[in-house]
């Protein structure tokens, strides 16, 4: 049992518990504090259990608000360089939702014995997280299992577990190293500790450090053991660098598509099988319906036809036209021609294209959609907020999305999965890609809006725990922000800079084999929910017979 502790003591435990965190998140990476950050403000929840002070479940909570708010606001502010009102949004209602397992864990701390009560919040936790992969209003940034994307050596075996192994992994070590703490402080005389020296659960702190070294020497094992595995594919890479908020409006678009040309054709040789272009990075909106007739798609496709080997993929704004009613989606616009007396009916995509030789233009349209910013969440329930999203330099509105992975295929029949900028952040979500074929996976994204910040470090990394997940190489385009190429175990190489102009060229692998993972996707998260469910069944039955036999007396 943790000593009586005072209200202030407890929020700067709490405080202190947010710190760590920021520290050991990208791209600060001292991911070793992960191990002890929930220690400080569990400590200080023990206290509160155990001896009361005033304020009960309101002050419990708000102690839980402080830390998490800490963290949250010092990691992830930067979203409010793109919108205000979505910093603001982001950085205080994120960690309330993560103080719901918190609460959980109270209730269940008073209905069930301690072990339950610790599987309760570890479950939940990793419920809400699993949420956040899956509803619209989707911020699975913070995953804690996100943490080793700057310490990828520690954790080749996600390609068992995805980043869910990794959240279980940090929860189980403090829990323990919590309750190990507790066992010292637990007999006290004055300021002195009195329990035997040994008695003082050095099996357990053996066998707690053992749950670290065993995972992180077995990681690193592996590490040497993977090669790059696959056939060899030579991908060159463009990061145009138009600063999104100055020169994407300011330039003309024959201007900045003859400079996305020309840098292109400085890294590209008879010998390249791919050219990368970033997220929306031809300006004008192309209509799908008739886009080989697109005046930049010739353009491009002139560039293509001199490498006849050559398949290129990028980034675009779409419309796509429906021919009647009955295929609208709840994202359709409407269009009225009044000259015509005419109305047309269409959807707006954050989507990527393939051209080459063939003549054919496959589509993929980016279906994991910032909220607030590309898509208003629960369009059919809320369409009447509409008109508060964001515009962010691509076409304002709800955009629409569809239901699969799509994957491109070039002549030689290797299949390439292009997740679009927050994409790439769903672990789950990006199996899919592989599942459909894909050998290999490209990232393409504008992390310029977000200024020079962590945030676009932070999306850098987390691409090194994709390609772990699912053993693919990546090639990464970033309009500005991080261009880089990431191995099958993880490694980035060829990182551009902040604000640079480049063109980066190197071979990757398109690798066939599905890791255990890319088969099973979160099954981690999805039984953590159903503990989590059957736990809370038990609290409530076991609180409603309590109450009842409370009114019987």
């Amino acid at each position: 049992m943790t000593a009586g502790i005072s209200v202030k003591q407890a929020y700067l435990l709490s405080i202190f518990t947010g710190l760590c965190w920021w520290l050991s998140w990208p791209p600060i990476d001292q991911a070793w504090l992960a191990f002890f950050a929930f220690i400080p403000l569990l400590w200080a929840l023990e206290s509160q259990l155990a001896t009361g002070f005033s304020g009960g479940k309101v002050r419990y909570w708000l102690i839980v608000y402080t830390g998490l708010l800490v963290w949250n606001v010092l990691t992830t502010w930067w979203v409010g360089k793109a919108s205000v009102a979505g910093g603001l949004f982001a950085n205080f209602a994120n960690p309330a939702l993560q103080s719901i397992p918190f609460m959980l864990f109270r209730s269940a701390r008073r209905h069930l014995n301690r072990k339950a009560a610790w599987v309760m919040l570890v479950t939940s936790w990793m419920a809400l997280e699993y949420l956040h992969l899956r509803w619209e209003f989707t911020w699975p940034w913070l995953t804690l299992g996100n943490v080793f994307a700057g310490a990828h050596t520690w954790v080749q075996w996600y390609e068992l577990t995805g980043v869910f192994g990794g959240t279980l992994w940090v929860w189980t070590i403090n829990i323990l190293m919590l309750e190990w703490l507790l066992k010292l402080s637990g007999k006290r005389k004055g300021n002195a500790v009195v329990i035997p020296f040994f008695r003082m659960g050095w099996v357990q702190l053996a066998g707690i450090i053992m749950l670290v070294v065993i995972p992180v020497t077995a990681s690193l094992i592996r590490y040497g053991q993977v090669q790059d595995e696959g056939s060899p594919v030579r991908v060159t890479v463009l990061q145009p660098n138009f600063d999104p908020y100055t020169e994407k409006f300011s330039l003309s678009e024959s201007a900045m598509l003859d400079k996305m040309l020309s840098l292109s054709a400085t890294g590209l040789t008879d010998s390249t099988d791919y050219l990368v272009w970033p997220e929306t990075s031809v300006p004008q909106p192309i209509w799908l319906n008739r886009a080989a007739f697109s005046g930049p798609i010739r353009r491009i496709r002139s560039l293509t036809d001199q490498y006849p080997d050559l398949t290129t993929v990028i980034g675009i704004n779409a419309f796509m036209e429906y021919d009647s009613k009955e295929e609208l989606t709840p994202t359709a616009r409407e269009l009225v021609n009044r000259q015509m007396h005419d109305t047309v009916w269409y959807d707006a995509f954050n989507s990527s294209i393939q051209i080459d030789t063939s003549g054919r233009i496959p589509w993929y349209h980016k279906s994991k959609l910032v909220p607030g910013v590309e898509r208003l969440p629960y369009p059919g329930t809320l369409k009447f907020m509409e008109y508060f999203t964001l515009d962010l330099g691509g076409i304002s509105g709800s955009l629409g999305t569809q239901k699969d992975r799509s994957v491109f295929y070039n002549s030689d029949s290797t299949g390439v999965g292009t997740a679009i900028c927050y994409e790439s952040i769903f672990g789950e979500y990006v199996t899919r890609y592989v599942k459909n074929g894909a050998g290999l996976l490209f990232i393409i994204t504008n992390d310029g809006w977000w200024g020079n910040t962590a945030g676009y470090k932070q999306h850098c990394a987390y691409a090194s725990l994709r390609a772990i997940e699912n053993r693919r190489s990546i090639a990464r385009s970033a309009n500005t922000g991080i261009s880089c190429f990431v191995n099958q175990r993880g490694d980035i190489s060829q990182a551009t800079a902040w604000a640079e102009d480049a063109v980066i060229t190197g071979v990757v692998y398109a690798n066939s084999r599905q890791t255990f993972y890319t088969r099973n996707g979160d099954y981690l998260a999805r039984t953590a929910c159903w503990v989590m469910v059957l736990l809370w069944l038990f609290t409530f039955v076991r609180n409603r017979t309590a109450r009842l036999r409370s009114i019987s007396k």
